[in-house]
């Protein structure tokens, strides 16, 4: 472990990837915590498809592909596209142009990707032969993926839209057939079979599922990184997408033309406990390492690929082990801040540091306190249920309004309580959208409600399933018994008569060790 890095200043890391790059610069590599198994999954050949929600490390597992130790990928390089934003609306356009037939549409924007993605390449293998030059029309060097797309784009508007009332024409397949780019693709595959590339793009985390031209453009995109999966991955060309959680159970079931042939093995950045404390001791060592603070620690005796040895040397070391929580119940530290996030590592960062923060106030730092703890949850959990609220605005605009639905109800209940009171909802839903369906479907998709699995009243503990830890929808049925979050009980002023300690956490040992 270095402490040589310079440029901390949150014990636990920053709100977002980009402001950690923009602190430590060349050294983020030293900082990313590389004992994660997702880190290998995505690195494998068959992986071009990856699925986390908003703060569950997209952007960061982008930028580690430039400097990853995955053997099989020595000496590549890396195109990070990680701009959506400069380009969204002029891809909008050409999405809703493409034409009115979804069917006909989304082949013709699966080609531009295509040559979008060529493009990138022929850029940045441009200086190893004049062959690739020739097909790369972007002289300047310190032209941003995002800016290409961009200009890209524009370029593909002139060409091939007549105005702003006609289809793209079906010439599309004359960018692909060129023989300049034809040769060039050519030389790029006889050096990415020794020298290999990936290209990862990053797609918006804002989207509104209405928005048909969007979600067209994000499942041609899904589709064209299919289709060089299977035709360049033996020339060493990877790609890498990353689609938003929020929006991808839409894509799929009712955007992307073929699931079967075009979604293949998924990688989902579900967090398990493990990870997540490893993580964040990772980082508070490195941080008490650099700003030379006093502790009985030797992090050089750690083993960092083992829960136990971080847990039990680390995390008991600054955290007491247990706390006496809000409603007064005894319970594990860890559990306790977890249970509070949807265990996603920026919920659990900005958890702890402000933990860290109040502990700072009380001149105990680095070490934390029951009390310190407990306040340190409560003084976080309405801006975490906030940002998840916020994360779907696109998704279901009013979307604030709609979950106001639920202010004041119990803890627990039966499933048939939604169907009361989703008729409160029905002015809140634009387009006459609203149905009690819809409405249990959306307060399902946010991890607000769950479903009990089970309830031990002498321990007053309740597990129950929510819809971010799985791969598919969680149903809520009538008979039912559902439970809210604990992320969200203070946004939503439940009651809580029983005092039930809500873990909203998926079966298996991954899960069971953080209680033992």
């Amino acid at each position: 472990m270095s402490n040589e890095l310079s440029g901390f200043i949150n014990p636990f890391g920053e709100v977002c990837c980009e402001d950690e790059i923009q602190l430590l610069n060349d050294q983020f590599k030293e900082y990313y915590f590389d004992h994660v198994p997702f880190n290998q999954y995505t690195l494998e050949n068959s992986t071009y498809l990856i699925i986390g929600r908003r703060g569950s490390g997209k952007t960061s597992l982008s930028h580690y592909f430039s400097f990853h130790n995955n053997r099989s990928l020595q000496n590549s390089i890396c195109i990070d596209v990680d701009e959506p934003k400069l380009y969204q609306q002029v891809l909008k356009k050409i999405a809703r142009q493409a034409s009115n037939n979804t069917d006909i549409a989304i082949p013709r924007i699966v080609k531009i990707w295509e040559y979008i993605i060529w493009t990138l390449i022929f850029k940045e293998y441009r200086e190893h032969s004049p062959v690739i030059a020739s097909a790369s029309f972007f002289d300047e060097e310190k032209s941003s993926p995002g800016k290409m797309i961009y200009e890209i784009l524009k370029k593909i508007l002139a060409k091939f839209l007549k105005d702003d009332n006609s289809e793209l024409t079906d010439d599309l397949e004359s960018l692909l057939s060129d023989e300049t780019i034809v040769k060039a693709k050519e030389e790029v595959c006889k050096i990415t079979q020794k020298k290999p590339v990936i290209v990862a793009i990053d797609t918006l985390e804002h989207y509104d599922i209405n928005d048909d031209a969007m979600m067209r453009a994000t499942a041609a995109l899904i589709e064209c990184a299919s289709n060089y999966n299977i035709r360049y991955l033996r020339f060493g060309i990877h790609i890498k997408i990353f689609v938003s959680a929020e929006v991808f159970p839409h894509l799929i079931e009712n955007v992307i033309s073929n699931t079967n042939k075009f979604v293949r093995n998924p990688v989902y950045l579900n967090w398990r406990p493990r990870d997540l404390i490893r993580l964040l001791c990772w980082r508070f060592c490195l941080y008490l390492e650099h700003n030379k603070f006093e502790h009985k620690l030797s992090t050089d005796k750690i083993d960092w690929s083992r829960f136990d040895d971080v847990y039990n040397k680390i995390w008991t070391h600054f955290f007491t082990e247990r706390i006496k929580n809000g409603i007064g119940l005894i319970e594990k530290s860890f559990p306790y801040i977890l249970r509070h996030s949807q265990m996603r590592p920026r919920q659990l960062i900005i958890l702890c540091n402000t933990i860290s923060n109040l502990a700072k106030r009380n001149d105990v730092f680095p070490y934390f306190s029951s009390e310190i703890i407990v306040s340190g949850v409560r003084e976080t959990e309405i801006q975490l249920a906030t940002e998840v609220i916020n994360s779907y605005k696109s998704v279901y605009p009013n979307v604030g309004l709609i979950v106001d639905a639920l202010v004041s109800k119990p803890i627990m209940f039966k499933g048939k309580l939604l169907d009361k009171i989703a008729p409160e909802t029905a002015s809140a839903w634009p387009n006459k959208d609203y149905s009690p369906l819809r409405f249990r479907q959306l307060i399902s998709e946010l991890g607000i409600i769950g479903r009990v699995k089970n309830y031990d009243k002498q321990t007053g503990i309740v597990q129950a399933d929510f819809e971010y830890t799985m791969k598919s929808r969680l149903a809520i049925q009538s008979s039912d018994d559902c439970v809210i979050h604990p992320m969200f009980l203070k946004r939503l002023n439940t009651l809580n008569e029983e005092k039930i300690k809500v873990y909203p956490f998926p079966d298996g040992e991954a899960y069971n060790e953080i209680f033992s």
